[in-house]
């Protein structure tokens, strides 16, 4: 009979054993708060009210890098923190020039937007305006910065960034402002961040696409629909209207060369052929028969149609600064010549 109830206190004790085994070893404390997915649950009947802390969930955390990016359509904001960049647009700087026959200038010494790069000049109804890259905001990639004058350039308006309605995850570079014959200017530019979002898988970016912007008053700025001009290589675009063929011109900055492509409506652009060898950043101006080109650097060249361009051997360098580069070239009423460019120290 002992034997007996001491084989059922032993099965007692190892069945109270493996109890205790699988709800405090394996199942965990019961009478407890649980953390479970970021939250606490209560198990049992706790003595101790819910914590407060200590259960947070841990964050994902996705961040966007050039590599991803074509993937994400998002740029890391650190591809744009310009004041960090010993090289780029950061450092530049617009000023002018001034000349009474397009190839003997005279800088201004004025610096008229900092951290500001590529500028595109227009003269309209007294008033210069001059549109250019602008990367004064750390974080954001390249906006639409402004500046103009009512009276020849003696003065100057503050420096500004502008809005453009409609244009999305595009970013503005090389601006050029064309002003069509019902006095609404239409802005040329190439879209930087194209390429950035729709690398291939190997690096190779996409061909380069120009796009343009409109405005009836040269400060308010709505996206066009549709495409004026692709090619791979293609930057810097120029418009020149002369009689009824709109003719642009891009640089090919690999090619070292001036590509020109034909409208006739200015918002359809079909490729005509290699303008210039030597340079790139083109901007022409037509005075009295005769296109003048400026590239980048700056150098001169001269054409009777517009197709073919020939070296003149004149050049313009601003004596002041190590870089001078990206003209743009407007007439005022008077009959003086302004040249819009950067420069870099």
């Amino acid at each position: 009979m002992r034997k007996t109830i001491l084989i059922i206190c032993l099965v007692v004790l190892i069945a109270a054993a493996v109890v205790f085994y699988l709800r405090f070893v394996v199942g965990g404390p019961e009478d407890d708060w649980i953390c479970e997915d970021g939250k606490w649950v209560k198990h049992g009947a706790p003595s101790a009210p819910k914590p407060t802390s200590g259960c947070e969930k841990e964050a994902k955390v996705d961040k966007i890098t050039p590599d991803t990016a074509k993937t994400e359509g998002v740029l890391d904001e650190s591809m744009f923190q310009w004041s960090t960049m010993s090289e780029g647009p950061y450092r530049d700087k617009v000023t002018y020039a001034t000349s009474t026959d397009l190839i003997n200038w005279t800088p201004s010494g004025v610096i008229l937007a900092e951290h500001a790069s590529v500028p595109g000049a227009l003269y309209q109804d007294g008033t210069i305006f001059v549109y250019f890259v602008d990367v004064t905001q750390n974080g954001q990639p390249e906006q639409l910065g402004f500046v103009s004058s009512s009276d020849n350039g003696l003065t100057w308006s503050e420096q500004r960034t502008l809005t453009i309605k409609g244009i999305g995850n595009r970013a503005v570079a090389d601006p050029a402002p064309f002003q069509l014959d019902d006095g609404r200017i239409r802005l040329y530019y190439f879209d930087i961040n194209e390429p950035r979002l729709n690398l291939g898988s190997q690096g190779q970016e996409p061909p380069q696409k120009i796009y343009s912007l409109i405005s009836s008053d040269g400060l308010n700025f709505t996206q066009e629909d549709g495409v004026r001009f692709q090619r791979d290589g293609a930057f810097d675009p120029d418009v020149e209207k002369i009689g009824d063929i709109y003719r642009m011109y891009v640089g090919d900055l690999a090619g070292n060369k001036v590509v020109s492509a034909t409208s006739t409506d200015s918002l359809t652009f079909v490729e005509e052929g290699t303008a210039y060898q030597g340079g790139a950043v083109p901007d022409v101006f037509y005075d009295n028969g005769t296109y003048y080109l400026f590239t980048a650097g700056i150098d001169m060249a001269t054409s009777s149609d517009g197709k073919q361009f020939t070296a003149s051997g004149h050049h313009f360098s601003d004596p002041n600064y190590r870089i001078t580069a990206d003209p743009s070239v407007v007439q005022l009423d008077d009959g003086t010549f302004l040249m819009l460019y950067k420069v870099q120290p």
